[in-house]
């Protein structure tokens, strides 16, 4: 320490000495001023030395303890500044995340208000399509109603005019070379089935059939005629059963022209008012118009009539009747449930067959030639013999006149009707002659006494 500062009244002293003049001691009263400050800096720093010594000390014996908690402290410090620094970089990681999550919600606004602008868009030409789907769906219906309408018009003008065609078609579906083939195999057919029957049964008139002869001789005498049914009652025929066999043609024949020639089957029980009707359309209609009208008549009146199976069934039975019948009336020995029960047995099918074929000509005639008119032929029982018309049974015989008996196999004609009103002309073919037996050809046959009703 300076001395001045241990001996400050000697210090001033000698400065007093110095300092003589004013100057001089101005000087040294600001020096004394600045020596009694520096003395009190001085105590005051020998105060706070004393205090400062004073809380060393009594720091001095935490000091242990703070340096150990100055430590913990430390290491407390470092966890929580490494703890601050993961915070920090899980932030900055929140951050960054938080960033591109604003990017991707501006982003998907940006797409959201484009989508939402689209969608305006879109509602917009999905009204307007539904404008113009409305506008098109009432033009369609529009347009469908007056196709439905002209569809309509064209369905009524199509039957017209199919009614017209039909009426008007001069077209055939059979020629005329086909329908003679078909009145031939039926010819042939019916020649061999009675051929057939008459060698299969046995004749020789028993007095017990008396009754069961004498009524199927009435219904003969209606069918094939009265000189045919004496006939069959007076000759023999246990040798030779030619007559049968001719009666049995003539009666089969006599069926199918029925057959053939048909309106309804009988059905409608309107054959004669159809025939006349007919008769009259064709007087007055052109050719075409009279066929037409005969072909849907008769398609329709025989759909109306039966069942198609019914009327064959019916014909099948009915011939089969009337040729039992025939042989009864010629003296088989048989009675006859007893011989209808043999003959349907042995040629049901064959009568079956004849009534088909009959049918099928009835179609042909009556359905499939329009340009003509087609019909079987026969001759009358009784009427003389006509080589210009008929055709004898026995090719062989060479007769040229005689009486005939009965038709063993019919013939067909041809008419057509050229132009129409008075000027129109009915032009007639012969395609084929029917065949005949003449009453001669009994002629040696071995007679018997007819049986009585006695």
């Amino acid at each position: 320490m300076c001395w001045w500062l241990r001996r400050p009244r000697a210090f001033f002293v000698w400065l007093k000495s110095l300092f003589r003049d004013v100057k001089a001691e101005e000087r040294l009263l600001e020096w004394k001023k600045k020596a009694e400050e520096e003395e009190r800096k001085r105590i005051s720093a020998e105060d706070k030395l004393k205090k400062l010594e004073l809380e060393y000390q009594v720091s001095a014996q935490d000091k242990d303890r703070l340096k150990t908690e100055i430590i913990r402290l430390t290491n407390i410090l470092k966890k929580a500044s490494k703890e601050a620094d993961e915070i920090q970089v899980r932030l900055l990681q929140e951050q960054s995340e938080r960033e591109k999550v604003q990017q991707e919600r501006s982003k998907l606004q940006n797409e959201h208000q484009k989508l939402q602008q689209d969608l305006s868009s879109y509602q917009q030409q999905l009204l307007m399509r539904e404008t113009d789907k409305k506008a098109l769906k009432n033009e369609l219906q529009a347009i469908q109603t007056k196709f439905s309408d002209q569809t309509t018009l064209l369905n009524d003008r199509t039957r017209e005019l199919r009614g017209a065609q039909a009426f008007l078609s001069t077209a055939d579906t059979l020629s005329g070379a086909e329908v003679m083939r078909l009145v031939d195999e039926l010819n042939q057919e019916i020649m061999q089935t009675a051929a057939f029957i008459s060698d299969s049964f046995d004749f020789a008139r028993k007095p017990e059939h008396r009754e069961e002869i004498k009524e199927a001789s009435m219904r003969t005498s209606e069918l094939i005629g009265p000189a045919m049914t004496s006939l069959l009652s007076t000759v023999q025929h246990g040798e030779d059963p030619l007559l049968i066999q001719i009666a049995l043609q003539a009666a089969t024949v006599e069926f199918s022209r029925w057959i053939i020639m048909t309106w309804d089957f009988d059905g409608l029980q309107a054959e004669q008012p159809l025939a006349e009707i007919y008769g009259d359309v064709r007087e007055t209609e052109s050719q075409a118009v009279s066929g037409r009208w005969r072909a849907l008549t008769r398609s329709h009146a025989q759909k109306v009539a039966l069942l198609e199976a019914d009327v064959h069934s019916t014909m099948v039975a009915h011939i089969s009747d009337t040729l039992v019948i025939v042989m009864i009336a010629a003296g088989c020995t048989k009675n006859y449930d007893d011989a209808y029960r043999e003959f349907t047995m042995k040629f049901g099918e064959r009568v079956s067959n004849i009534v088909r074929m009959a049918t099928r000509l009835n179609k042909a005639m009556g359905e499939e030639v329009t340009s003509a008119d087609l019909w079987p032929t026969h001759a009358t029982v009784g009427e003389r013999f006509d080589t210009e018309s008929m055709k004898d049974f026995d090719e062989g015989s060479g007769a040229q006149s005689g009486v005939v008996l009965c038709t063993t196999a019919l013939g067909l004609q041809r008419s057509e009707k050229i132009g129409n009103g008075e000027g129109a002309e009915n032009r007639t073919f012969t395609l084929a002659k029917p065949k005949v037996a003449l009453e001669a050809i009994a002629d040696g046959m071995e007679r018997e006494a007819e049986v009585s009703g006695d």
